[in-house]
């Protein structure tokens, strides 16, 4: 049986047994643990903060907080790799805010979200011409949105494991995606304009 994260049973059972022994006093095992994951979690946390250093150190922080608090996992809830991506993510932002914050959210109406296309939405997300603008556009979202369009569209998790992970139900999710697709059309449409103004 395969799970969302793509592991077999067997694959889960191994994991469980491990964990079992660290708690059990081998805690010199959590590095084999962590170890399988790691990668993952540094390109999640990269994904928000772009400085090697920092992201490591934030990765550092993520790790060493899923050891402490291991305790409370429970593989009933979510497996082990999923519980250690919710860490991560809450790491993330909170180093974030707490190094970064200093993000220019740009404010969009909502009556311009509201009726702005589907189609001329799409046009302008899938137009490889206008990846530099889509870069520049992102990083106006705020820290959340920005980590779930990365979860979503660039680490193609299942909407199920982003729920897990962000703490937030799937309906919100897709709603919020939607929002964020919209804002992204508009705020490059915005971009554009100031840059053929500055030209002229």
């Amino acid at each position: 049986m395969e799970t969302i994260t793509g592991k077999t049973s067997q694959a889960i059972q191994d994991e469980t047994l491990l964990i079992r022994r660290i708690l059990g006093g081998h805690t010199e095992l959590f590095r084999q643990l962590a170890g399988r994951y790691a990668g993952q979690v540094l390109r999640m946390v990269t994904s928000l903060i772009p400085s090697q250093e920092e992201a490591e150190e934030a990765t550092q922080d993520a790790l060493l907080e899923a050891f402490q608090s291991l305790a409370r996992f429970d593989a009933r809830q979510a497996s082990f790799q999923t519980w250690l991506m919710r860490i991560a993510y809450h790491t993330a932002l909170k180093h974030y805010r707490q190094h970064h914050n200093t993000i220019t959210v740009v404010e969009v109406e909502q009556q311009r979200l509201d009726t702005f296309p589907d189609d001329e939405t799409d046009a302008l997300l899938d137009d490889t011409d206008r990846v530099e603008l889509m870069e520049r556009a992102i990083e106006t979202l705020k820290p959340d949105d920005q980590m779930l369009l990365n979860l979503y569209y660039f680490d193609n998790r299942p909407m199920r494991e982003i729920a897990c992970i962000t703490e937030r139900e799937e309906s919100y999710l897709h709603s919020r995606l939607q929002w964020i697709r919209k804002r992204l059309a508009i705020t490059i449409k915005s971009l554009e304009s100031e840059e053929s103004l500055s030209e002229k």
